[in-house]
């Protein structure tokens, strides 16, 4: 995603698709530079000591990490959003045998879209759009969810001999309203995110995909006025954790709570930069 904006510090972020704005405003203004030194440290610090930590520490820990697994949804869902089309593909590849071994299935998925891109475009250059992930089956074995973006008509027959492990299948998109594409489609990207977390090559993306836009700014009154005419859909206040020194010796943690708010609007389509 794009950062706009030389604020060293900044207490509001905007991300933007085709269909919504979101929009955080934060109590406390965040430091650019401090809140990524402070993140990889803080980070570094819970993988290390973990057991070390008392029992609430631990739940906040775990919780953290949850929140972590429906904030990669929620991008998926963003980057469906900036990319959806009306030649926008689903496809499920399977494997015929029962190949549980992550390594392998993810190098054949790579041959496969070598493969695709250069009977398409007729081109070693990266020219397909798509995001995929891996899923298992209840027999164990690895199947893959794709999204392709801007594709072409391709028979099932020849994407099954593309492909060539086994079917494929592709699902039809039906979807009532363009704001609830990316969240209807990236629930396949949520599962077993726990188990993903730790393994190579979970997630794949193109790198040509347009990127949701963000912005990060101190908010102004203007801007504020100019939020509230706007439509919209949702909106509400809770805490998050930031990174604070002088909270170990009063509550013995790194972390204190700090107050959110949290703004979504819908808007007519738009352009993603």
């Amino acid at each position: 995603m794009k950062n706009k904006g030389s604020y060293l510090a900044y207490n509001t972020k905007i991300i933007e698709t085709p269909t919504t704005k979101e929009i955080w405003i934060y109590d406390t203004p965040i430091n650019r530079q401090l809140s990524e030194f402070s993140t990889k440290t803080y980070t570094k610090a819970i993988r290390k000591d973990f057991d070390n930590l008392s029992a609430s520490a631990q739940g906040n820990s775990l919780k953290r990490k949850q929140k972590y697994y429906e904030q990669k949804r929620w991008e998926i869902a963003r980057l469906i959003d900036c990319n959806f089309d009306k030649q926008t593909k689903f496809v499920t590849l399977t494997f015929k045998e029962n190949i549980q071994d992550i390594t392998i299935t993810n190098q054949e998925f790579k041959y496969f879209i070598q493969r695709l891109n250069y009977y398409l475009y007729q081109t070693k250059i990266q020219l397909l759009k798509y995001i995929a992930t891996w899923e298992k089956q209840k027999r164990g074995a690895i199947h893959y969810h794709v999204i392709f973006f801007d594709f072409p008509y391709v028979a099932k027959e020849k994407l099954q001999k593309l492909w060539s492990h086994g079917f494929v299948k592709i699902n039809r998109i039906d979807v009532d309203s363009k704001e609830n594409r990316g969240r209807y489609l990236s629930k396949y990207f949520s599962k077993d995110l726990e188990l993903k977390e730790h393994k190579k090559k979970a997630f794949f993306k193109s790198q040509n995909l347009k990127m949701p836009k963000e912005t990060k700014l101190m908010l102004t009154d203007d801007i504020l006025a100019d939020l509230q005419k706007e439509n919209i859909i949702f909106q509400k206040e809770y805490t998050r954790q930031i990174y604070d020194t002088k909270s170990l010796i009063s509550n013995g943690t790194y972390l204190k709570d700090s107050g959110v708010t949290y703004i979504k609007i819908r808007k007519e389509r738009d352009r993603c930069d």
